[in-house]
């Protein structure tokens, strides 16, 4: 135990309680993305996905009779990779959560957590309008009502995720300094 994580000084207790909290929310957040994916893929109608606007407009209104079974799970599969991507970076954020809880803010662990977290951060910010071109394709290609189609798109939601995903990796940099001063500080006491 080193001695940034022996004794916590009283303005850690915040900080501590609160990431303990973190860690079972991010945790929470990670198990919920593929059931709710599936879900909204799997039944539709119950999650209001045929009303909304799709990818390509692939459901083109009229009878859904062609929406059958394989074609919601191939969708409810595509969509699910942006799903993976998110969990993975909750399992890394969550290890970054755990450090900090017992009070080793710039351990090994949170640093590189925080790290993947902020790769995971980049990549599905890149992803995301890839996904939106491949269901739009996939939709419309299954969708006898419509006619094939790609929609490619990259809107300010989509610059606003990648700019966020480079703070994270300024952020992550910023970790792994202070994680060296401290390492540091330790040699020297």
């Amino acid at each position: 135990m080193s001695a940034s994580e022996s004794a916590p000084r009283p303005s850690d207790h915040h900080i501590r309680r609160l990431s303990r909290f973190l860690v079972w929310g991010v945790s929470l957040a990670a198990m919920l993305q593929l059931p709710v994916v599936w879900w909204m893929w799997l039944f539709p109608v119950t999650s209001d996905l045929v009303t909304s606007p799709v990818p390509g407009n692939g459901f083109g209104g009229g009878d859904l009779s062609w929406f059958i079974l394989p074609v919601r799970l191939g969708a409810a599969g595509l969509a699910s990779i942006g799903a993976l991507i998110t969990i993975y970076g909750f399992y890394h954020l969550r290890s970054l959560f755990r450090e900090a809880a017992r009070g080793a803010y710039f351990s090994g662990a949170a640093v590189t957590g925080f790290r993947q977290f902020a790769l995971a951060s980049l990549v599905g910010a890149l992803w995301d309008p890839a996904e939106h071109a491949l269901m739009g394709v996939y939709l419309t290609v299954a969708n006898p009502n419509v006619p094939n189609a790609l929609e490619i798109s990259l809107g300010s939601g989509n610059l606003g995720a990648i700019g966020a995903a480079l703070v994270f990796f300024l952020i992550a940099f910023i970790l792994a300094e202070g994680r060296k001063r401290t390492e540091e500080l330790e040699l020297i006491l």
